[in-house]
């Protein structure tokens, strides 16, 4: 049963205000090797759209015939990736 005024999930928090006013700093991909999965049979995000984030962050792309979840259907794939980004890190 939900409360009035209550927004939150349970086990979430409501965002501080102040988190509204920091200014934010260099996103880490414009400074560090990056990495982005494209879930090619994506109907929530289309692939088409993911592809431009991709290129856009410089990332190494990788892609999956997936939809939108792909670490559900795809976990080989994702811990290829993580394991190939973090080898790429560590030799860096």
């Amino acid at each position: 049963m939900s409360r009035p005024g209550k927004r939150c999930r349970p086990g979430q928090q409501a965002l501080s205000a102040s988190a509204f006013q920091e200014v934010m700093g260099v996103p880490a991909w414009k400074a560090l090797p990056t990495w982005f999965l494209v879930a090619a049979d994506d109907q929530a995000l289309p692939p088409d759209a993911e592809r431009l984030f991709a290129r856009r962050m410089g990332a190494t792309t990788v892609e999956v015939p997936s939809s939108h979840v792909a670490m559900v259907s795809h976990p080989e794939d994702v811990v290829k990736l993580i394991e190939t980004a973090t080898q790429a890190a560590v030799t860096a």
